[in-house]
């Protein structure tokens, strides 16, 4: 019986045990400084809230609006 009852503990052990993941868990400076360079550069930037909004409305998009003070060199 004790044997039954650990052989099912482990089981669930091994079957619910988070896996481990293979990357770092953090990035270093410059890889996290690329990559936020890369994907900052693929937004499409608007100076008019009017021409967004017009834009949205033709094709029956929301706008997302972000409301920022300072820039995104990590200083804001």
């Amino acid at each position: 019986m004790k044997s039954k009852a650990a052989l099912m503990l482990a089981s669930l052990l091994a079957l619910c045990a988070p896996a481990q993941s293979r990357q770092p868990a953090y990035l270093s400076g410059q890889t996290a400084h690329d990559r936020i360079t890369a994907m900052a550069g693929t937004l499409r930037w608007n100076q008019s809230l009017g021409q967004v909004e017009q834009s949205a409305r033709e094709q029956g998009k929301m706008v997302f609006w972000v409301h920022m003070l300072g820039s995104m060199t990590g200083a804001t």
